[in-house]
Protein backbone atom coordinates (compact mmCIF):
# COMPACT_ATOMS: atom_id res chain seq x y z
CA UNK A 1 0.00 0.00 0.00
CA UNK A 2 1.64 3.24 -0.60
CA UNK A 3 0.22 5.70 1.66
CA UNK A 4 0.66 9.76 1.85
CA UNK A 5 0.55 11.87 4.74
CA UNK A 6 -0.16 15.50 4.73
CA UNK A 7 0.44 17.56 8.21
CA UNK A 8 2.09 20.62 8.17
CA UNK A 9 4.94 19.40 11.08
CA UNK A 10 6.31 15.91 11.43
CA UNK A 11 8.97 16.05 14.25
CA UNK A 12 10.00 15.54 17.92
CA UNK A 13 9.29 18.68 19.33
CA UNK A 14 6.46 17.46 21.22
CA UNK A 15 2.20 17.66 20.92
CA UNK A 16 0.33 16.83 17.78
CA UNK A 17 3.65 16.33 15.33
CA UNK A 18 5.41 14.16 17.67
CA UNK A 19 2.45 11.80 18.05
CA UNK A 20 1.95 11.73 14.11
CA UNK A 21 5.73 10.54 13.82
CA UNK A 22 5.60 8.04 16.18
CA UNK A 23 2.93 6.42 14.80
CA UNK A 24 3.99 6.61 11.46
CA UNK A 25 7.26 4.71 12.52
CA UNK A 26 4.73 2.07 14.06
CA UNK A 27 3.20 1.47 10.69
CA UNK A 28 6.07 1.41 8.92
CA UNK A 29 8.32 -1.15 11.18
CA UNK A 30 5.21 -3.23 12.05
CA UNK A 31 3.60 -3.62 8.42
CA UNK A 32 6.45 -3.77 5.78
CA UNK A 33 3.64 -4.09 2.51
CA UNK A 34 3.55 0.12 3.18
CA UNK A 35 5.29 2.69 1.70
CA UNK A 36 4.84 6.27 3.14
CA UNK A 37 5.68 9.80 2.01
CA UNK A 38 4.87 12.27 4.59
CA UNK A 39 4.22 15.96 2.97
CA UNK A 40 5.17 18.32 5.72
CA UNK A 41 6.76 22.03 5.67
CA UNK A 42 9.96 22.80 6.67
CA UNK A 43 9.11 24.49 10.02
CA UNK A 44 9.93 22.93 13.61
CA UNK A 45 6.60 23.24 15.70
CA UNK A 46 8.56 24.26 18.69
CA UNK A 47 11.72 26.19 17.35
CA UNK A 48 13.02 28.01 14.88
CA UNK A 49 15.32 25.82 12.77
CA UNK A 50 14.43 24.93 9.19
CA UNK A 51 14.23 20.99 8.59
CA UNK A 52 16.22 19.72 4.82
CA UNK A 53 13.54 20.06 2.16
CA UNK A 54 14.14 15.77 1.69
CA UNK A 55 14.76 12.83 4.28
CA UNK A 56 14.26 9.18 4.44
CA UNK A 57 13.55 8.57 8.51
CA UNK A 58 13.56 4.69 9.04
CA UNK A 59 11.88 4.05 5.43
CA UNK A 60 9.98 7.16 5.40
CA UNK A 61 10.13 9.62 2.53
CA UNK A 62 9.35 13.18 4.13
CA UNK A 63 9.16 16.03 1.52
CA UNK A 64 9.33 19.06 3.62
CA UNK A 65 7.91 22.08 1.52
CA UNK A 66 9.55 25.85 2.26
CA UNK A 67 6.18 27.69 3.04
CA UNK A 68 5.96 29.81 6.29
CA UNK A 69 5.01 29.00 9.79
CA UNK A 70 0.90 28.94 10.27
CA UNK A 71 0.63 29.63 14.08
CA UNK A 72 -0.02 33.11 13.87
CA UNK A 73 -1.42 35.27 16.83
CA UNK A 74 -4.72 36.57 14.98
CA UNK A 75 -7.41 33.64 12.85
CA UNK A 76 -7.30 35.44 9.97
CA UNK A 77 -3.88 35.67 9.58
CA UNK A 78 -3.12 31.88 10.76
CA UNK A 79 -6.03 30.51 8.32
CA UNK A 80 -4.30 32.75 5.45
CA UNK A 81 -0.59 31.13 5.61
CA UNK A 82 -2.17 27.96 6.39
CA UNK A 83 -3.70 28.43 2.81
CA UNK A 84 -0.78 29.19 1.42
CA UNK A 85 0.85 25.33 3.02
CA UNK A 86 -2.27 23.61 1.71
CA UNK A 87 -1.66 25.20 -2.06
CA UNK A 88 1.64 23.83 -1.97
CA UNK A 89 0.60 20.51 -0.50
CA UNK A 90 -2.06 20.57 -3.43
CA UNK A 91 0.53 21.22 -6.22
CA UNK A 92 2.95 18.73 -5.01
CA UNK A 93 0.39 15.73 -4.71
CA UNK A 94 -1.37 16.87 -8.18
CA UNK A 95 2.26 17.13 -9.95
CA UNK A 96 4.18 14.17 -7.73
CA UNK A 97 1.69 11.69 -6.45
CA UNK A 98 1.21 8.10 -6.83
CA UNK A 99 -1.02 6.84 -4.19
CA UNK A 100 -3.61 4.56 -2.70
CA UNK A 101 -4.49 6.10 0.31
CA UNK A 102 -3.94 9.72 1.67
CA UNK A 103 -4.03 10.40 5.47
CA UNK A 104 -4.70 14.01 6.26
CA UNK A 105 -4.79 15.89 9.46
CA UNK A 106 -5.92 19.38 10.41
CA UNK A 107 -3.53 21.40 10.79
CA UNK A 108 -3.36 23.32 9.42
CA UNK A 109 -6.91 23.71 9.20
CA UNK A 110 -7.34 24.32 5.29
CA UNK A 111 -5.56 21.03 4.73
CA UNK A 112 -8.22 18.76 3.82
CA UNK A 113 -8.97 21.41 0.42
CA UNK A 114 -5.91 19.07 -1.08
CA UNK A 115 -6.74 15.57 -0.15
CA UNK A 116 -10.12 16.91 -1.16
CA UNK A 117 -9.03 18.15 -4.24
CA UNK A 118 -6.64 14.89 -5.08
CA UNK A 119 -9.44 12.78 -4.33
CA UNK A 120 -12.08 14.40 -7.01
CA UNK A 121 -9.13 14.81 -9.84
CA UNK A 122 -7.26 11.47 -9.15
CA UNK A 123 -9.72 9.17 -7.23
CA UNK A 124 -7.64 8.29 -4.40
CA UNK A 125 -9.49 8.34 -1.20
CA UNK A 126 -8.60 9.71 2.12
CA UNK A 127 -9.19 9.61 5.88
CA UNK A 128 -9.33 12.32 7.73
CA UNK A 129 -7.92 12.64 10.96
CA UNK A 130 -9.72 15.19 13.50
CA UNK A 131 -7.14 16.70 16.10
CA UNK A 132 -8.87 19.92 16.20
CA UNK A 133 -12.35 20.76 14.51
CA UNK A 134 -12.58 23.96 12.97
CA UNK A 135 -14.49 26.15 12.90
CA UNK A 136 -15.84 24.60 15.94
CA UNK A 137 -12.74 25.23 18.27
CA UNK A 138 -12.99 29.18 17.33
CA UNK A 139 -16.79 29.58 17.86
CA UNK A 140 -16.74 27.90 21.11
CA UNK A 141 -13.85 29.75 22.81
CA UNK A 142 -15.62 33.11 21.57
CA UNK A 143 -12.84 33.75 19.29
CA UNK A 144 -15.40 33.81 16.74
CA UNK A 145 -18.77 34.49 16.65
CA UNK A 146 -21.03 31.74 14.92
CA UNK A 147 -22.96 33.92 12.52
CA UNK A 148 -19.30 35.78 11.02
CA UNK A 149 -18.96 35.28 7.64
CA UNK A 150 -15.55 33.30 8.35
CA UNK A 151 -17.35 31.05 10.50
CA UNK A 152 -20.24 30.40 8.45
CA UNK A 153 -17.97 29.41 5.46
CA UNK A 154 -15.67 27.27 7.55
CA UNK A 155 -18.16 25.37 8.57
CA UNK A 156 -19.77 24.85 4.81
CA UNK A 157 -16.24 24.11 3.86
CA UNK A 158 -16.10 21.55 7.25
CA UNK A 159 -18.98 19.66 6.03
CA UNK A 160 -17.72 19.33 2.45
CA UNK A 161 -14.55 17.85 3.66
CA UNK A 162 -16.04 15.37 6.47
CA UNK A 163 -18.66 13.73 4.21
CA UNK A 164 -16.48 13.07 1.28
CA UNK A 165 -13.85 11.58 3.36
CA UNK A 166 -14.17 7.90 3.28
CA UNK A 167 -13.54 7.57 7.34
CA UNK A 168 -13.27 9.90 9.71
CA UNK A 169 -10.92 9.70 12.65
CA UNK A 170 -11.93 11.32 15.87
CA UNK A 171 -10.16 10.98 19.31
CA UNK A 172 -12.96 10.45 21.72
CA UNK A 173 -16.69 9.94 21.36
CA UNK A 174 -17.60 13.29 22.35
CA UNK A 175 -16.21 14.29 18.90
CA UNK A 176 -18.02 11.35 17.20
CA UNK A 177 -21.08 12.48 19.06
CA UNK A 178 -20.46 16.28 17.74
CA UNK A 179 -20.17 15.30 14.03
CA UNK A 180 -23.29 13.02 14.03
CA UNK A 181 -25.45 16.54 15.43
CA UNK A 182 -23.65 19.15 14.20
CA UNK A 183 -22.71 17.76 10.53
CA UNK A 184 -25.23 14.69 10.23
CA UNK A 185 -21.85 12.63 9.31
CA UNK A 186 -23.67 9.07 9.51
CA UNK A 187 -21.76 7.05 12.16
CA UNK A 188 -20.42 4.12 10.22
CA UNK A 189 -18.16 6.71 8.67
CA UNK A 190 -16.57 7.68 12.08
CA UNK A 191 -13.99 5.90 13.22
CA UNK A 192 -13.10 6.77 17.29
CA UNK A 193 -9.15 6.18 17.44
CA UNK A 194 -7.67 7.69 20.47
CA UNK A 195 -4.20 9.02 21.60
CA UNK A 196 -1.28 7.01 23.35
CA UNK A 197 1.32 7.08 25.25
CA UNK A 198 4.40 5.28 25.59
CA UNK A 199 4.25 3.14 28.72
CA UNK A 200 8.35 2.61 28.11
CA UNK A 201 8.67 6.69 28.55
CA UNK A 202 6.47 7.30 31.21
CA UNK A 203 6.79 5.24 34.30
CA UNK A 204 4.97 5.61 37.77
CA UNK A 205 8.08 7.01 39.87
CA UNK A 206 7.47 7.06 42.96
CA UNK A 207 10.57 9.88 42.97
CA UNK A 208 11.13 13.05 40.94
CA UNK A 209 14.29 15.58 40.36
CA UNK A 210 11.76 18.12 39.42
CA UNK A 211 10.24 18.21 42.38
CA UNK A 212 13.42 18.15 44.56
CA UNK A 213 14.76 20.82 42.81
CA UNK A 214 11.49 23.14 43.20
CA UNK A 215 10.90 22.35 46.51
CA UNK A 216 7.65 20.84 46.28
CA UNK A 217 6.55 19.24 49.98
CA UNK A 218 3.22 18.04 51.08
CA UNK A 219 0.71 17.19 48.55
CA UNK A 220 1.11 18.76 44.72
CA UNK A 221 -1.79 18.88 42.59
CA UNK A 222 -0.11 19.36 39.07
CA UNK A 223 -0.82 20.39 35.62
CA UNK A 224 1.61 19.77 32.69
CA UNK A 225 1.06 21.24 29.54
CA UNK A 226 -0.26 23.86 27.02
CA UNK A 227 -1.74 27.08 28.55
CA UNK A 228 -4.02 27.58 25.77
CA UNK A 229 -7.52 28.59 24.77
CA UNK A 230 -8.72 24.94 24.78
CA UNK A 231 -7.57 25.20 29.00
CA UNK A 232 -9.95 26.99 31.54
CA UNK A 233 -7.39 27.71 34.46
CA UNK A 234 -9.91 30.34 36.34
CA UNK A 235 -11.90 27.39 38.73
CA UNK A 236 -8.64 25.75 39.58
CA UNK A 237 -7.33 29.00 40.51
CA UNK A 238 -10.51 29.61 42.69
CA UNK A 239 -10.10 26.46 44.37
CA UNK A 240 -6.73 27.57 45.19
CA UNK A 241 -7.73 30.18 46.37
CA UNK A 242 -10.63 28.60 48.85
CA UNK A 243 -8.03 25.95 50.06
CA UNK A 244 -4.80 28.66 50.64
CA UNK A 245 -5.56 29.14 54.14
CA UNK A 246 -7.33 26.03 55.49
CA UNK A 247 -5.09 23.62 53.61
CA UNK A 248 -1.49 24.74 53.54
CA UNK A 249 0.25 21.62 52.85
CA UNK A 250 -1.70 21.67 49.18
CA UNK A 251 0.42 22.89 46.34
CA UNK A 252 -1.18 23.46 43.02
CA UNK A 253 1.78 23.39 40.48
CA UNK A 254 0.97 24.34 36.75
CA UNK A 255 3.83 23.74 34.68
CA UNK A 256 3.74 25.17 30.90
CA UNK A 257 2.76 28.01 28.49
CA UNK A 258 0.72 29.45 26.09
CA UNK A 259 -2.22 32.19 25.39
CA UNK A 260 -3.50 31.88 29.05
CA UNK A 261 -0.38 32.31 30.66
CA UNK A 262 -0.17 36.28 31.16
CA UNK A 263 -3.78 35.49 33.16
CA UNK A 264 -2.52 32.99 35.02
CA UNK A 265 0.58 34.57 36.80
CA UNK A 266 -1.29 37.60 37.20
CA UNK A 267 -3.73 35.97 39.18
CA UNK A 268 -1.28 34.33 41.21
CA UNK A 269 0.56 37.27 42.09
CA UNK A 270 -2.82 39.76 42.66
CA UNK A 271 -4.68 37.00 44.48
CA UNK A 272 -1.43 36.40 46.57
CA UNK A 273 -2.00 32.30 45.73
CA UNK A 274 0.92 31.30 47.37
CA UNK A 275 0.04 28.10 47.27
CA UNK A 276 0.21 27.94 43.69
CA UNK A 277 3.73 27.86 41.69
CA UNK A 278 3.64 28.51 38.07
CA UNK A 279 6.93 26.91 35.87
CA UNK A 280 7.60 27.55 32.24
CA UNK A 281 7.38 24.16 29.95
CA UNK A 282 10.04 21.77 29.77
CA UNK A 283 11.49 19.92 27.38
CA UNK A 284 9.88 16.95 26.65
CA UNK A 285 12.66 14.67 27.55
CA UNK A 286 11.79 16.02 30.89
CA UNK A 287 8.32 15.57 31.01
CA UNK A 288 8.36 12.42 32.76
CA UNK A 289 10.15 13.48 35.47
CA UNK A 290 7.50 16.09 35.97
CA UNK A 291 5.01 14.08 35.58
CA UNK A 292 6.28 12.12 38.55
CA UNK A 293 6.28 15.38 41.18
CA UNK A 294 2.48 14.69 41.09
CA UNK A 295 -0.19 13.11 43.95
CA UNK A 296 -2.43 14.41 41.93
CA UNK A 297 -2.64 15.11 38.59
CA UNK A 298 -4.60 17.81 37.05
CA UNK A 299 -6.84 17.78 33.14
CA UNK A 300 -8.77 21.14 32.45
CA UNK A 301 -10.60 21.54 29.16
CA UNK A 302 -12.78 25.44 28.45
CA UNK A 303 -16.36 24.54 28.46
CA UNK A 304 -17.89 23.49 25.58
CA UNK A 305 -14.68 22.14 24.23
CA UNK A 306 -15.57 18.58 24.70
CA UNK A 307 -17.17 18.06 21.31
CA UNK A 308 -14.02 19.54 19.46
CA UNK A 309 -10.88 18.13 20.71
CA UNK A 310 -9.37 15.71 23.43
CA UNK A 311 -6.02 16.65 25.66
CA UNK A 312 -3.46 14.35 24.05
CA UNK A 313 -1.57 14.83 27.66
CA UNK A 314 -4.73 12.84 29.25
CA UNK A 315 -2.29 9.79 28.43
CA UNK A 316 0.84 10.70 29.64
CA UNK A 317 -0.95 11.03 33.01
CA UNK A 318 -2.71 7.89 32.91
CA UNK A 319 1.11 5.99 32.16
CA UNK A 320 2.26 7.96 35.23
CA UNK A 321 0.09 5.90 36.97
CA UNK A 322 -1.12 9.29 39.12
CA UNK A 323 -5.22 10.05 39.44
CA UNK A 324 -6.32 12.85 38.00
CA UNK A 325 -9.09 14.91 38.70
CA UNK A 326 -10.31 16.39 35.94
CA UNK A 327 -12.13 19.86 35.23
CA UNK A 328 -14.24 19.01 32.00
CA UNK A 329 -18.17 18.02 31.27
CA UNK A 330 -19.49 14.80 32.50
CA UNK A 331 -19.60 13.77 28.34
CA UNK A 332 -15.66 14.63 27.43
CA UNK A 333 -14.22 11.52 26.50
CA UNK A 334 -11.73 12.18 29.61
CA UNK A 335 -14.57 12.07 32.07
CA UNK A 336 -15.99 8.84 30.26
CA UNK A 337 -12.16 7.06 30.79
CA UNK A 338 -12.13 8.09 34.29
CA UNK A 339 -16.06 6.33 35.44
CA UNK A 340 -14.86 3.12 33.16
CA UNK A 341 -11.59 2.85 34.29
CA UNK A 342 -12.11 4.06 37.96
CA UNK A 343 -8.81 5.98 37.71
CA UNK A 344 -10.08 9.80 38.96
CA UNK A 345 -12.60 12.30 39.61
CA UNK A 346 -14.62 14.24 36.94
CA UNK A 347 -15.62 17.55 38.18
CA UNK A 348 -17.88 19.45 35.84
CA UNK A 349 -16.68 23.22 35.09
CA UNK A 350 -18.07 26.00 36.76
CA UNK A 351 -17.46 24.44 40.24
CA UNK A 352 -14.58 25.48 42.37
CA UNK A 353 -16.06 24.98 45.28
CA UNK A 354 -16.98 20.86 44.71
CA UNK A 355 -13.23 21.07 43.27
CA UNK A 356 -11.71 22.30 46.44
CA UNK A 357 -13.42 19.29 48.48
CA UNK A 358 -12.32 16.56 45.52
CA UNK A 359 -9.09 17.96 46.01
CA UNK A 360 -8.73 18.56 49.68
CA UNK A 361 -10.70 14.78 49.85
CA UNK A 362 -8.18 13.07 48.15
CA UNK A 363 -5.43 14.63 49.45
CA UNK A 364 -6.09 13.77 52.89
CA UNK A 365 -6.66 9.81 51.32
CA UNK A 366 -3.43 8.37 49.98
CA UNK A 367 -4.34 5.25 49.69
CA UNK A 368 -7.33 6.06 47.36
CA UNK A 369 -5.13 7.90 45.41
CA UNK A 370 -2.96 5.17 45.27
CA UNK A 371 -6.01 2.60 44.04
CA UNK A 372 -6.69 5.35 41.48
CA UNK A 373 -2.94 5.58 40.31
CA UNK A 374 -3.21 1.82 39.61
CA UNK A 375 -5.74 1.32 37.95
CA UNK A 376 -5.00 4.42 35.54
CA UNK A 377 -1.69 3.05 34.75
CA UNK A 378 -3.65 -0.32 34.08
CA UNK A 379 -6.06 1.13 31.82
CA UNK A 380 -3.16 2.75 29.92
CA UNK A 381 -1.02 -0.77 29.30
CA UNK A 382 -4.68 -2.31 28.22
CA UNK A 383 -6.03 0.10 25.98
CA UNK A 384 -3.88 3.38 24.93
CA UNK A 385 -0.57 2.01 23.97
CA UNK A 386 0.95 2.77 20.48
CA UNK A 387 0.57 -0.74 19.18
CA UNK A 388 -3.12 -1.34 20.03
CA UNK A 389 -3.53 2.36 18.51
CA UNK A 390 -1.64 1.76 15.57
CA UNK A 391 -2.93 -1.55 14.62
CA UNK A 392 -6.50 0.24 14.73
CA UNK A 393 -4.72 3.06 12.26
CA UNK A 394 -3.89 0.21 10.09
CA UNK A 395 -7.09 -1.65 9.69
CA UNK A 396 -8.72 1.33 8.93
CA UNK A 397 -6.22 2.38 6.34
CA UNK A 398 -6.25 -1.29 4.67
CA UNK A 399 -10.27 -1.41 4.60
CA UNK A 400 -10.61 1.76 2.96
CA UNK A 401 -7.58 1.01 0.46
CA UNK A 402 -9.25 -1.71 -0.45
CA UNK A 403 -12.78 -0.96 -0.81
Amino acid sequence: MRLCILTEYFDNTGSTPTILSNLTQYLRETYPQLSVDVIASRNLYRGDARLPSREVQNGINVIRLSTPKSNRPSTLLRLTVGMIFTSAVARRLLTHGRYDLVFVVTNPPSLPIAAQLFARIRGVPFVYLIHDLYPDVATVLGVLSPTHPIALSLKKLQRSWLHSAAKVVVLGRCMRDHLREHYELPVERIEVITNWCDPDEVVPNATSAFREQKHLDGVTVLYAGNFGQYQDFDDVLDAAALLRDVEPHITFVLVGGGAREEHIKHRVVSEELHNVKVFPLVPVSEYPDVLAAADIALVVLAKGAEGVGVPSKFYNVLASGRPTIAVVEPNSEVALVLNEDNCGVQVTPGNPDLLAQVVRELAGDAERRKTLGHNARQALLQKYTLERVGDRFWNVFNKVAKS
